[in-house]
């Protein structure tokens, strides 16, 4: 039992010293690393170290032991701040650091080295950045040599990649971010709102910290062309008459995409469209017939080109659709329209040359119905009355609305016109010597007839146009023509003296002195007092008088009223009523009303072989001479009241 625990307590000695050489290794293990640690700080703390930047890291560092990183003060190199990251710690205290690191503050400048420093208590060590050349920019899309897409980003390619640097695209006063991946850079235009089919200058800059500090790339660039309809089917602003399907549009590019396509209609819902294109054509079809006599509106809001360039505002087709054939315009006017006149109706349209139109026209003639023939000529409806109008007819044309255009198209021809047919006549009573027709114009049908001459000197010719406008007056008011009585008016008697301008008819003749009145006499005294063989080699020897003076005794005229110039008088040839009758006109026209016995004293010359002397002689009718009170002037408003009171005469 001795020997047992005689074993067991030098077991126990044996553990005991064991324990002992194992902490003496220890020790020594530890003495030994420590030592190795000071010697390798002692080497960081004094040996100078270069630290490579490089741009694809952004934070580039070198291998340097330090002890105690927190008892060092870095002073930082350059563009570049100095710091080491922690390798280990015990609790919040930071034991040791196995490198040192170089982060840029500001943009690094290329192929420099810059100087900086490290103190740890009581030793200082130099640490130095060097960098190396910047990655060079190249474009990956000949940036600069063909137009520019907009809506595809600029690409670029480094010889490197580039962390430390961001890079950002500048033109027209603006600036865009690029994105990098690798060494792949895409820069997106779009925030430079450039304009299609434009010239910029374009720089592709380094940025640090977001702030441009250099140009890389400066070029000149154009943007490509917009996208541009060109073509339409349907033109804008035009009118459709007919019953378009759809409707097709041209670009100028080759289409990629077509989006956003509706038709509208003013003051209506929109119309349903379904949409197709191929290649540089656009094909938009209606669901529905298009309404009628309506404002439409197709808008394209977007279209890309297989070249990505897009329209570069949306497109608006305005167009409006016909209703049916509507009428534009008559042929003739609302009064004064001949009796025997055909009818001419325009349209805005071409009329349906196959359509049976004739029911839809309708003449009527006072109140009844006339017959006519129809027919379509383009855009016109030729009406042909089976009948002259009678004179002073009221006359009506009212169309159905059954009315078709050329596409089939009606609802639209509803109307009426209502006119009078011309009241009055024309007609010669005879011709001048050099064939000229007299031409007298006849209003009413009466039974007392007055009698309006004028022109009888070719160089008075102001009465013509006076006359000319009594003629235009009684055209307008053709009612104010009492039933009983019949008005005709001659403007010209002496139509050669007119067209010549001279007093005397072609054969030199004057034809109020040719007349075969009580004193007659060849040789007549003119105005100015000249003596000449003017009366004619007999009285009547003109074609002029010799109709003047037929017609007058045809007609048996209730009295006649003869206009010269230019002595401001009236004056009656003495027969029946004429005193009185020229006592009433002069005073209506302000005019001064003679006696027979005062012409001597009005004019310096007698008169033989008067038109109103051959009246009062031979025939016994009343006549007076309305003399203007010039030589030029259409007097018609002077006149006009007495005119027509003229007509109110009594018989």
């Amino acid at each position: 039992m001795k020997r047992f625990a005689i074993a067991g307590r030098f077991a126990r000695l044996q553990r005991v010293v064991h324990r002992l050489r194992q902490s003496d290794y220890f020790l020594w293990a530890s003495i030994g690393f420590l030592t190795v640690l000071l010697i390798l700080t002692l080497i960081s703390l004094l040996a100078p170290q270069t630290i490579r930047f490089s741009y694809a890291a952004g934070t580039s560092c070198t291998s340097s032991l330090k002890l105690f990183p927190s008892w060092s003060q870095d002073h930082n190199a350059g563009a570049f701040a100095l710091h080491r990251p922690v390798a280990w710690s015990i609790g919040h205290t930071p034991i040791f650091t196995t490198k040192v690191c170089a982060t840029p503050v500001m943009a690094p400048t290329a192929s420099a080295t810059v100087s900086g420093s490290e103190h740890w208590l009581f030793f200082a060590k130099p640490l130095r950045v060097a960098t190396g050349a910047y990655p060079v920019m190249s474009s990956a899309n000949d940036f600069g040599i063909h137009p520019i897409p907009l809506a595809r980003p600029a690409n670029f390619r480094l010889s490197a990649a580039d962390k430390t640097f961001g890079y950002a695209i500048m033109a027209n006063d603006a600036q865009a971010p690029c994105v990098a991946q690798g060494v792949d850079l895409a820069c997106n235009l779009a925030p430079l709102k450039l304009g299609y089919g434009a010239d910029y200058q374009a720089s592709v800059g380094r940025t640090f910290h977001g702030k441009v500090v250099a140009a890389v790339v400066t070029k000149q660039i154009q943007t490509i062309s917009a996208t541009k309809i060109t073509q339409s089917s349907i033109a804008a602003g035009t009118m459709v008459y007919d019953q378009p399907q759809q409707v097709t549009l041209q670009t100028d590019k080759p289409l990629g995409t077509v989006s956003d396509v509706t038709l509208g209609v003013k003051n209506g819902s929109p119309l349903a469209v379904t949409t197709t294109f191929s290649g540089s054509t656009i094909t938009v079809k209606f669901a529905s017939a298009l309404p009628r006599s309506a404002d439409l509106d197709l808008h394209i809001g977007a279209v890309t080109a297989t070249d990505t360039s897009a329209l570069e505002a949306p497109y608006d087709l305005a167009f409006k659709t016909s209703g049916g054939p509507k009428v534009t315009g008559m042929s003739v006017g609302t009064n004064d329209v001949p009796i025997d006149a055909s009818l001419t109706l325009s349209f805005d349209q071409a009329l349906l040359a196959s359509q049976d139109d004739t029911p839809a026209v309708t003449v009527s003639v006072n109140g009844n119905k006339q017959n006519a023939t129809v027919k379509v000529s383009g855009s016109k409806l030729l009406i042909k009355p089976a009948a002259n109008f009678p004179l002073c007819a009221q006359v009506t044309v009212q169309l159905t609305n059954t009315l078709q255009n050329i596409y089939g198209v009606g609802g639209n021809s509803n109307w009426s016109y209502k006119f009078r047919a011309r009241c009055y006549t024309t007609f010669s009573i005879g011709t001048s010597v050099l064939g000229r027709p007299m031409t007298a114009y006849q209003f009413g049908s009466g039974s007392s007839l007055v009698l309006y001459i004028g022109a009888t000197h070719g160089n008075e010719s102001n009465t013509a146009a006076m006359l000319n406008d009594w003629i235009a007056a009684l055209k307008a008011s053709p009612d104010k023509v009492p039933a009983n009585r019949t008005i005709v008016v001659i403007p010209q008697i002496n139509p050669d003296g007119v067209a010549a301008n001279t007093r005397i008819n072609a054969h030199n003749i004057d034809l109020n002195r040719n007349f075969p009145s009580n004193n007659w006499q060849q040789t007549v005294t003119e105005p100015g007092g000249a003596s000449t063989n003017d009366g004619g080699p007999s009285p009547l020897s003109e074609p002029e008088s010799q109709a003047l003076a037929a017609y007058v005794q045809r007609v048996h005229p209730r009295f006649v009223l003869t206009y010269h110039s230019a002595a401001g008088v009236v004056e009656a040839n003495d027969a029946g009523d004429s005193d009185s009758l020229a006592a009433t006109y002069a005073s209506k026209a302000k005019y001064q009303a003679i006696p027979t016995y005062a012409i001597g004293n009005t004019f310096d010359y007698s008169t033989t072989g008067a038109f109103e002397d051959w009246l009062h002689d031979k025939l016994g009718w009343p006549a007076f001479v309305v003399e203007l009170t010039s030589k030029t002037a259409d007097e018609f408003s002077r006149n006009q009241a007495a005119m027509w009171y003229m007509t109110q005469i009594t018989p």
